[in-house]
């Protein structure tokens, strides 16, 4: 493993994490603060990351298996001072995280991607949507292509928001 990181420039961050986002959503991640505090659960979707400029603070969300609550905010640094993409040349998907400084005396943020696939990520949140709604019509069989296609509408109702 050849971790390597990269600094992003500020005036680039807007259009970075948004192409970010658009490369890595659905990927399952894990969000550590400092060495070991864990945010969220362990290999929630990635819905996005976004910095705003006024509030100066940088959002970090995940998705979730409630067909109702999508959206998890999973942790925000403020008044962050540099992000890092950080890339492993030898792995599948050489994107392999991004790491967020904070302001002094606040331990890093590091988002870590647990698969390569987005495209495999997205359809294990499907399907993990599409079985909580299937739970919410009492196991009825019959309409698991309806509660498919039901998830995948819900998730990419909640995704365009963070492309």
């Amino acid at each position: 493993m050849s971790e390597k990181k990269t600094r992003i420039l500020k005036k680039d961050w807007k259009q970075f994490l948004k192409d970010f986002n658009l490369m890595n959503q659905y990927r399952r991640v894990l969000v550590k603060i400092g060495d070991d505090f864990i945010v969220g659960d362990h290999g929630m979707p990635l819905l996005g990351v976004d910095y705003d400029e006024k509030s100066k603070r940088v959002e970090i969300f995940l998705g979730t298996t409630d067909p109702d609550n999508l959206v998890h905010l999973a942790h925000a640094v403020d008044v962050p001072r540099a992000i890092y993409i950080i890339r492993d040349e030898e792995a599948e998907n050489p994107v392999i995280g991004l790491q967020i400084q904070g302001a002094p005396g606040t331990k890093l943020t590091k988002i870590l991607f647990l698969d390569s696939s987005k495209e495999e990520a997205r359809e294990k949140w499907v399907a993990a949507v599409a079985h909580t709604l299937y739970e919410r019509r009492g196991m009825e069989p019959g309409a698991d292509q309806a509660d498919w296609y039901k998830a995948e509408e819900i998730i990419e109702a909640v995704c365009k928001n963070y492309k």
